[in-house]
């Protein structure tokens, strides 16, 4: 076999990858490994579940069975000892409210006569109110009180004037304790002349509370401070930066003439600087050309191209650069190392005007439509101060008129006038009378007048004739005797009368609750629980019946298939599913090549492709027993087959010898060593279409940029086993092929070869500069002295352990071969077949096929590893 360019890395490791043309990748794998799918669903019967198989045969022709999967348990609650349908309804409510559970009343037993308490008449509203809470409580029926009203005499005590409010109620209150009498007073009122005071402006807040608190304390009124002129903040206008002082100066001068403003000039931002700068001599206007592109498009500048003199040299020169431009250009030449002279053309400084403190919105307005008018920008600010407002004191509602003129005598003290209005305002003097509720009972009446009379106050007695509320005390109707009795027990140890009367209807004497059938346990105890915090007794029943679960045994080849299947069954019948791999398949993507094979064959046939396959000549032409050619231009033809001048390899003349490999028909097969290969023979090895997937040859498309994701153990047990320093390393070659990009495979093939199983010198450790050094990959090693310059390299890249030669080495071979951005050629198959039939490893066209019999042999070994596939895609 012949090479078209000497390699570092043996050919048996795959570490070759070259340029390929710019073919296009496609932009993921396909999936072709094997699945099936599970789904969650539980069927509750055997015609649910055959129905689903009868329906996935009908809808998608897939294949499924069933089997019981369990059982499945259901529970229904029964709640009872209701009294009333009424308190079964509310806990149903509830128990929807609350847990989402629906449930039935019903009634338990014969239906019984309805009955309710009723009372003797009550005169007091509060003694039936109370009498009717505490039957509640007592008996546990619901109980209320009504009003009866009836005709009665009664009577009502009025007080005289009472001159204080606080008196009034102490009178209430030793009627109410005394005599038991409760009442009512009224409030008499008298206008009288109120005043008003109002003070003169004061200037700022702190002086305005000083004179405030001291008018209160002279005077003893209460005032308040009111605004009449709010402060206004304080603002500078700042003008845009000017080119110079002197047109900075030039605004100034007009804004204090023409606005009337004040202000100043003051400088801003940094130093304005202007450049230019030449390049040292380029050897001819080409390069300086280049030269100034370059520039132009790293920094932005332009530059003139100019000859120097006489003489064959150019420079580059660029003027006008402001600060910036001048430091990007400078960078860039010394980043280039280019020679170069600059000098500073000229420098200014900018500077702004600044008005001075300026009052109130107006002003700054004023100041701002100015800078407009010059069609200069400017910004207004707040400066954070405001000035003084203006307060003044006033009095309202003043009663007092001695005070009044206290508080006008203080504030002219203060040097501030004030004035003072008068008006009929509101009462300023206030009596009382009271007058007792409805009394019946003549001694309470004369007790009450000699209460109101000890106060020093005198009364009188109205005589009233109206209808008199009274109460009766009644509970709800019910048919629980026991119940009854305990209402008519409590009302007799209060010595009151009361009796059990019939209402005319009928119910029943206790009523339960059932829910409908409940699905798990969870909600079972969930409505337990619910019942168990209202202190209503409750229990259930089970019913345990068998489940079924459907097993879709229908095969689907790659993820994107089983996962549109899964979506399927979930729109269609609402079943969750999962994908469930039952064989690992190879992940396959493809590599157009932008030609047809005849296109690519062409190509190859230009660059002298070679093979060492058998050829044939026509048998007359040879004599057989001397193997010698007798004639002059005799064909050697790849195929024995004269119909077609395309399987034409070579000529012989008269007394040329052959090597006789054997006769087939007319024709004799012979061995010329390396020869040319036929198109036909060349398209057999090109073509995708002759290598058979799951061959060995097919192997030849293996992504070695892909990790085949293999489990260490079953790598130390099966392949590095008894492998010398290499034993147990699988850990080590898996970790290299994820950091790197690397297939594990691959390196693990390159490691056996060059380290002869793992018995290698460089392989097992050596001394270099005292400290022991491994190379697993024969990185360096080159023939003059291959362990010495191994250990030089191991070093250098401080390969101290196998483990960091292992990881270090796989480093080295991804960025120099299989992923190199330049070469792009991570498959055997792109390694002898390139695009554009430039950088390929062989001229022989079986080399790829004879490459991959290591690898091939070594995943023979596996069970567990993910194959990727770069399959090349012609043109038709």
């Amino acid at each position: 076999m012949k090479k078209t360019i000497k390699i570092m890395l043996l050919a048996a490791a795959f570490g070759m990858t070259l340029h390929t043309g710019k073919e296009a990748q496609a932009a993921s794998y396909v999936d072709q490994s094997i699945y099936t799918m599970n789904t969650s669903k539980v069927f509750t019967t055997e015609a649910e579940v055959k129905k689903a198989v009868e329906t996935l045969k009908k809808d998608k022709k897939w294949t499924a069975t069933y089997q019981t999967s369990g059982t499945t348990s259901t529970y229904q609650l029964t709640a009872s000892g209701y009294e009333s349908q009424a308190a079964a309804n509310a806990s149903v409510a509830a128990l929807k409210k609350e847990v989402g559970m629906s449930g039935t009343v019903s009634p338990v037993g014969d239906r019984l006569p309805l009955q309710k308490v009723v009372s003797d008449p009550v005169n007091d509203e509060s003694q039936a109110k109370k009498l009717s809470l505490e039957l509640t409580k007592t008996s546990g029926l619901n109980s209320s009180y009504e009003v009866i009203n009836q005709s009665k005499p009664s009577y009502q005590v009025i007080s005289g004037t009472i001159d204080s409010e606080t008196k009034v109620k102490n009178i209430q209150t030793e009627l109410q304790k005394q005599a038991g009498v409760t009442s009512t007073y009224q409030t008499e009122t008298k206008a009288g002349t109120v005043y008003q005071l109002i003070s003169s402006g004061i200037v700022g807040q702190s002086k305005a509370n000083t004179i405030l608190q001291g008018f209160q304390k002279a005077s003893g009124l209460t005032a308040v401070l009111q605004t009449v002129t709010a402060g206004k903040p304080y603002y500078i206008v700042t003008s845009a930066a000017q080119a110079n002082q002197s047109k900075a100066q030039t605004l100034l001068t007009q804004l204090q003439k023409e606005a009337k403003i004040s202000g100043k000039i003051q400088k801003t931002g940094a130093l304005k600087n202007v450049y230019s700068l030449e390049s040292g001599y380029f050897k001819d206007n080409k390069q300086a050309a280049s030269a100034a592109a370059q520039i132009k498009k790293q920094t932005g500048a332009a530059g003139a191209v100019q000859r120097v003199g006489k003489t064959k040299n150019y420079i580059v020169k660029l003027n006008q650069l402001n600060d910036t431009a001048y430091g990007k250009t400078v960078a860039f030449f010394k980043k280039k190392k280019w020679r170069y002279t600059s000098k500073k053309i000229s420098s200014t400084q900018p500077y702004q005007v600044v008005t001075g403190n300026l009052l109130g919105d107006d002003e700054a307005k004023k100041a701002a439509a100015f800078f407009q008018k010059k069609k200069v920008s400017a910004t207004t600010k707040k400066t954070g101060k405001v000035s003084d407002s203006t307060y003044r004191l006033v009095v309202n509602q003043a009663v007092d008129q001695a005070k009044v003129n206290k508080g006008a005598a203080y504030l002219k003290t203060q040097k501030l006038t004030s004035s003072i209005k008068t008006s009929k305002g509101q009462a300023v003097s206030k009596t009382y009378s009271l007058k007792t509720t409805p009394v019946y009972e003549q001694s309470k009446v004369k007790q009450a007048q000699e209460i109101i009379k000890k106060n020093g106050i005198a009364s009188s007695t109205k005589t009233l004739t109206e209808a008199v509320k009274q109460y009766r005390i009644t509970t709800e109707p019910t048919v629980n005797q026991t119940k009854l009795n305990q209402a008519l027990s409590y009302l007799t140890k209060q010595k009151m009368k009361a009796a059990a009367q019939k209402t005319g209807a009928a119910d029943y004497a206790q009523y339960q609750i059932k829910t409908g059938v409940i699905s798990t346990a969870a909600l079972r105890d969930q409505g337990l629980a619910f019942f168990k915090k209202r202190n209503e007794t409750a229990a259930y029943t089970t019913t345990t019946k068998p489940t079924y679960k459907i097993n879709i045994t229908q095969q689907f080849t790659g993820l994107p298939t089983v996962n549109e299947a899964i979506a399927f069954v979930k729109s269609q019948y609402g079943w969750t599913a999962t994908a469930v791999k039952i064989k690992n398949g190879p992940m396959v993507m493809q590599t157009n090549y932008n030609l047809t094979v005849n296109e690519m064959v062409n190509k190859q046939m230009k660059v002298s492709p070679q093979t060492d396959s058998a050829a044939y000549v026509y048998a007359p032409y040879v004599d057989q027993a001397t193997s010698t050619v007798n004639t002059d231009g005799l064909n050697v033809r790849s195929t024995p087959d004269s119909s077609s001048a395309s399987n034409i390899v070579a000529q012989l003349n008269k007394g040329a010898k052959v090597k006789q490999l054997g006769k087939e028909g007319n024709w004799i097969r012979i061995n010329l060593g390396w020869r040319n290969a036929s198109a036909a023979e060349v398209q057999k090895y090109v073509d995708p279409a002759n290598i058979a997937e799951g061959t060995q040859s097919y192997f030849q498309f293996l992504k070695l940029s892909e990790a085949a994701n293999l489990n260490p153990a079953e790598v130390n047990s099966k392949i590095l086993a008894g492998k010398g320093i290499l034993a147990g390393k699988g850990q080590a070659f898996i970790t290299a092929a994820k950091t790197y990009h690397i297939n594990e495979i691959y390196l693990i093939s390159h490691a056996l070869l060059e380290t002869g199983n793992g018995s290698s010198i460089l392989a097992n450790g050596t001394l270099y500069n005292g400290k022991k050094v491994y190379n697993m990959y024969g990185i360096g090693a080159y023939d003059s002295n291959p362990n010495y310059l191994g250990a030089k390299y191991a070093y250098e890249q401080q390969w101290f352990t196998p483990e960091a030669a292992i990881i270090g080495g796989a480093k080295f071979i991804g960025n120099s071969y299989i992923n190199n951005a330049t070469y792009k050629q991570d498959t055997i198959y792109k390694m002898r077949w390139s695009a554009a039939a430039t950088h390929q490893y062989a001229t022989d066209i079986g080399w790829a096929s004879k490459q991959v019999t290591r690898m091939y042999s070594l995943y023979n070994l596996l069970d567990d590893y993910t194959l990727y596939y770069d399959i090349p895609v012609y043109n038709k």
